[in-house]
């Protein structure tokens, strides 16, 4: 079974958070002049984060946009199944305890 607006949406909120956070040491360095900067990420250690963490927030990035495109192609499917009268079961996957 393909992903629920649910699921799509949880996943969602879990790249959010994670680009959030990735993101969060990006806006260090927008407090910085461009001294502070140099002297800090001259250093090979420190430009290899910098690199790690820019990258991480650009793939995550690319992730969040994916998965909205998703959403919203599912909502389109869910809307025409539902104009056209058909059964939108499909579009629920129930939750069960495992205690």
């Amino acid at each position: 079974m393909s992903d629920t607006i649910g699921s799509l949406v949880d996943k969602l909120a879990t790249v959010d958070l994670k680009m959030f956070s990735a993101q969060e040491f990006l806006y260090d360095i927008r407090k910085m002049t461009f001294e502070e900067f140099k002297e800090i990420y001259t250093r090979e250690e420190n430009l290899l984060e910098l690199y790690d963490i820019f990258k991480k927030a650009c793939d995550l990035n690319f992730q969040r946009n994916q998965l909205i495109d998703e959403i919203d192609m599912t909502l389109i499917d869910l809307i025409k199944e539902a104009t056209n009268g058909n059964d939108l079961s499909n579009y629920l996957q129930l939750k069960h305890k495992t205690y």
